[in-house]
């Protein structure tokens, strides 16, 4: 079992459909999967192997995106760190996961407190300058394209996602392998994606929601992912019609802004699916997002330990208000 097995295989059933839009840019699944192996090599070159932590301090760009699928590809463990968190923080993070190599920004690289982490051994920074560190891109162009996912257990560490930290610091919650297979494949399922389907991903990379439900679960049944790094009202409004996205995923709030917004200029008429997380979303919220825009706003419930998805309110016997009932694992 391998996470990346679901790239190469949508690499093979579907080469040249986009697989992922960012910022003007699109990748097909070929040309992803081939990014991902010549990130993959070049961790390899840095003698990362199976078990090794690797950090990704990064906001929504590519590079979390290969990085991630590199990481998976070599059995190594993905550790995702808040975008917005501050070097003390960061520090603490880091050093409990013991992580070996470090991917992030030139803006994130003053949070990274490197001479306080005694495990890192590399820092690999994109999006400007990468000054006495690696640069990403030169990994990247320097990588052979050609790297199969190694073979791993069922429950062998897939990734390190942190907790809310309400009490405290963060809490790395370690998912396996299965536990992130099983319930995007089951986050899938229950959302009804398909491979003509467009996800829209705005939420974070580094929370599970973003990087288990929509982004593995859209990539599992090898739809198009469109990548934004954050959510921005006109440019999300402007990739729905121009990337006909079918497939939107938020949290209260913004349905919230969505609804108070003058949309009509937009066509969102290719939207046929909504999905609300991580926070209650208000009846009268829901009920007044079906009557502007005939959509039900579909609910669930999870946790950062459950992978995170744990219930589902189907469209099929919707009811307002309710979190559902809990979800059907799929193998």
């Amino acid at each position: 079992m391998n996470i990346a097995k679901n790239l190469e295989r949508a690499r093979i059933f579907f080469p040249e459909k986009p697989a992922l839009i960012f910022e003007g840019k699109t990748w097909s699944y070929v040309q992803l999967d081939t990014d991902v192996n010549r990130m993959a090599n070049g961790l390899l070159e840095l003698g990362v192997h199976k078990g090794n932590r690797v950090t990704l301090f990064l906001p929504n760009i590519t590079e979390f995106v290969i990085g991630y699928f590199a990481i998976q590809k070599i059995g190594a463990i993905a550790v995702s760190v808040n975008a917005m968190l501050k070097s003390e923080e960061v520090k603490y993070i880091i050093n409990d996961a013991e992580a070996r190599v470090i991917l992030t920004t030139t803006l994130l690289r003053q949070e990274i407190p490197a001479d306080a982490l005694p495990s890192v051994e590399h820092i690999i920074v994109s999006e400007g300058d990468a000054g006495n560190d690696l640069s990403f891109d030169h990994l990247l162009s320097r990588g052979s394209g050609q790297c199969r996912c190694l073979g791993l257990d069922i429950h062998d560490p897939a990734a390190i996602l942190d907790t809310s930290g309400t009490t405290g610091f963060p809490k790395g919650a370690v998912l396996t392998q299965y536990n992130i297979v099983s319930n995007s494949r089951s986050a899938s399922n229950h959302s009804g994606v398909r491979p003509e389907d467009c996800l829209q991903l705005f939420l974070p990379l580094f929370h599970c929601f973003g990087q288990n439900y929509i982004l593995n679960g859209g990539i599992c049944k090898c739809a198009t992912i469109a990548l934004h790094r954050r959510f921005e009202p006109e440019p999300v409004l402007n990739a729905i019609q121009k990337e006909r996205i079918s497939m939107f995923f938020a949290v209260p709030t913004v349905f919230i802004y969505l609804l108070n917004m003058d949309t009509s200029r937009y066509d969102l008429t290719s939207m046929r699916y909504c999905f609300t997380a991580a926070a209650n979303m208000p009846r009268e919220t829901a009920l007044a997002w079906k009557d502007k825009f005939n959509l039900v706003v579909n609910e669930g419930y999870g946790l950062t330990e459950c992978s995170p998805f744990a219930s589902y309110d189907p469209d099929f016997k919707h009811k307002f208000g309710s979190i559902g009932k809990p979800l059907k694992m799929s193998t």
